[in-house]
C-alpha cells in the first residue's frame, strides 16, 4: 500500500479516508494496489476513485462498520456522482433487526454511480442504491456497471433479513437508468435476487448471471416494476440450490406505463432438479390492461421444457417468441473466471509512470512559477540600484 495521489490537486494522502476529507468536487483519486482497512467517511461530493496496479482492498474495521451501513457510503441528497475503478470492496456488516450493510450505499438524491473492473463480494448487500429527487444532478439519477464482478453477498444465514429473501447482489431502486454489462454476477448466499431493478430503464446485456451449485437464490433478474427493458447475450443459470424455480421476473409488484421487455440471444441453463422457467411476467398494463408481451427471440434453453418456458398472469396478450433453441442434458460448463480485469504489469508501468509523469510535470510548474518569481523580484532589485547610482 503505498500513498494516495490526487491526480487533480497534486497532493498526496497517507489513507484513502484522508483523501476522500481533502478532496474537492470532481477531483481524480489514484490508489495504489493494496488492502485499506478504514472507517471511509462518506462521500459528499462528485468523486473519482481509480486503483493503480492491481486491485486496491476496502474494507471497515470489524465487526460492525462505524457508519452502520456501507464501505462505501454516499448519503441522501448529496447529489453526487460516484466512479469507481479497480476496487475490492468486501466485509459490510450491519447489526440485527436490518443486517443488510452494503459494499456500496447510493443513496436518494445523488446522481450517477459508474463502476469498471471492480470486485464487490462478501457483503450482506452488493450495491444498494436509492432514486433520484430534487437532488439529483438534472433529477436524473443512473447506475452503470461494466467488467466487474458482484458475487457471494448476503445477510447472514438464520437472519430475518435473510429468511426475507430482502438482501441481493445488486439492489437497485427506482432510478432513472440501470446499465449491467460485461461482468459476472453470482452466487447470492440469501434468499435474495442475483439482480434486482427498479429502474424505469434496464439494459442488462452480455453478462454471466449464475447461482452455482449451492446459492439458495430466488430469481436470477428481477424487474418487479416492469420498466423499459433489455436482456440481451446473457449467460444466466439457475442453480441446483435455488429456492425460486422462475429465472427473471418481471412486473411482480407493479408495471410502469410504457413497460416493454426483450429477451434475446441469451444462453440460459437449468441445473435445478425440479426445474425452471425462464420467464414469469406478472404485467397488468396501465395503459391499456392485460399483459405486457415480452419478446423471446435467438435464445438457446438448456434442459428447460420447450412447452412451459414461460408464465403470464395476465394474458392475452401472450409473450411472443420465435427463433429459440432448446436442448436437452447439461448445459456447458459455467464460466466461473474473474469478472474483472486486472492490469497487466507493463499497464501497471504505463499507470505509474503517469502518475510520476502528472507530479513531476507539477513540480516542475512549481519550480517554473517560482524562478519566474524571482527574476521579477530580481529585476526589480536591480532597477532600484541603478536608480540610486543615478542619482534618481
Amino acid at each position: 500500500m503505498g500513498l494516495v495521489f490526487d491526480q487533480t490537486s497534486g497532493a498526496y494522502y497517507a489513507t484513502l479516508s484522508a483523501a476522500i476529507s481533502g478532496s474537492a468536487a470532481n477531483d481524480v483519486l489514484l490508489v495504489p494496489a493494496g488492502s485499506y482497512v478504514e472507517n471511509f467517511p462518506s462521500i459528499t461530493h462528485s468523486l473519482t476513485i481509480d486503483a493503480i496496479g492491481g486491485l486496491a482492498s476496502l474494507s471497515n474495521p470489524q465487526p460492525i462498520p462505524p457508519n452502520d451501513r456501507a464501505i462505501l457510503d454516499v448519503p441522501f441528497d448529496a447529489g453526487v456522482n460516484l466512479s469507481i475503478s479497480g476496487l475490492e470492496i468486501s466485509g459490510a456488516q450491519r447489526e440485527e433487526p436490518n443486517p443488510n450493510g452494503a459494499g456500496i450505499l447510493f443513496e436518494i438524491g445523488n446522481g450517477t454511480l459508474t463502476v469498471t473492473n471492480s470486485y464487490i463480494h462478501n457483503n450482506e448487500d452488493g450495491i444498494l442504491t436509492g432514486y433520484p429527487d430534487a437532488a439529483s444532478p438534472g433529477g436524473v439519477m443512473s447506475v452503470v456497471i461494466s467488467h466487474s464482478q458482484i458475487s457471494d453477498n448476503g445477510a447472514p444465514p438464520g437472519s430475518s433479513y435473510a429468511a426475507s429473501g430482502s438482501d441481493h447482489n445488486l439492489y437497485i431502486g427506482a432510478l432513472t437508468s440501470f446499465t449491467l454489462t460485461d461482468s459476472y454476477v453470482s452466487d447470492e448466499q440469501g434468499y435474495g435476487h442475483e439482480v434486482k431493478s427498479r429502474a424505469l430503464t434496464n439494459i442488462i446485456t452480455d453478462n454471466r448471471i449464475q447461482d452455482g451449485p449451492s446459492a439458495l437464490v430466488s430469481y436470477d433478474i428481477d424487474l418487479p416494476d416492469g420498466g423499459n427493458s433489455l436482456i440481451s447475450g446473457n449467460v444466466i443459470e439457475k442453480g441446483q440450490g435455488a429456492a425460486n424455480e422462475y429465472m427473471i421476473n418481471f412486473g411482480g409488484d407493479g408495471t410502469y406505463p410504457g413497460s416493454s421487455l426483450t429477451i434475446s440471444d441469451n444462453t440460459f441453463i437449468n441445473d435445478r432438479p425440479g426445474g425452471s422457467i425462464p420467464l414469469l411476467n406478472e404485467t397488468s398494463n396501465p395503459d391499456g390492461g392485460g399483459n405486457v408481451p415480452a419478446l423471446i427471440t435467438g435464445n438457446t434453453f438448456y434442459n428447460i421444457d420447450p412447452g412451459n418456458f414461460f408464465v403470464d398472469d395476465n394474458a392475452p396478450p401472450s409473450d411472443i417468441a420465435s427463433n429459440n433453441l432448446f436442448l436437452t442434458g447439461t448445459g456447458p460448463t459455467l464460466d466461473t473466471s474473474p469478472g474483472y480485469d486486472v492490469p497487466e504489469p507493463a499497464s501497471v508501468l504505463v499507470l505509474l509512470f503517469a502518475v510520476l509523469s502528472v507530479a513531476t510535470m507539477r513540480f516542475g510548474e512549481n519550480c517554473v512559477r517560482r524562478a519566474r518569481g524571482f527574476m521579477r523580484r530580481s529585476s526589480v532589485a536591480a532597477a532600484m540600484a541603478i536608480a540610486v547610482g543615478r542619482g534618481l
